[in-house]
């Protein structure tokens, strides 16, 4: 499974957003799923959401 992001800095997103792994306020820099475009507020939390994802695919699989 491939997992890509944009690293946004100095720049927060047109409206208000939260992180979708921990949903606090995005700030001045950011993630963004490419395939998805959702928010993510630093690489930690979308570390969190590619292994819950990858654990989620894993056990689907199985």
């Amino acid at each position: 499974m491939r997992f890509a992001f944009v690293l946004v800095n100095g720049r927060t997103p047109f409206r208000q957003t939260s992180c979708m792994q921990c949903c606090e306020p995005i700030s001045g820099s950011y993630l963004r799923e490419i395939a998805t475009r959702l928010p993510y507020c630093d690489h930690q939390c979308y570390a969190l959401f590619c292994e819950t994802l990858a654990k989620d695919g894993v056990r689907a699989a199985s």
